[in-house]
């Protein structure tokens, strides 16, 4: 992994998680270890899209 392929996960692992953040009134602590875990995983499923539609 290249730190152009790091920086792009995190940048989306950002976004998604902000965006969760923003979508639920109240985070508690589980809730919060859940959706940056959904996050990421969305981070890597974005990554991963935009290298096969690029290829």
């Amino acid at each position: 992994m290249t730190s152009r392929t790091a920086l792009e996960i995190l940048l989306w692992w950002a976004a998604l998680a902000v965006l969760w953040s923003v979508l639920v009134s109240t985070v508690y602590t589980l809730e919060w270890i859940v959706g940056a875990s959904a996050a990421l995983l969305g981070a890597l499923a974005a990554v991963a899209a935009r290298r096969a539609v690029r290829r």
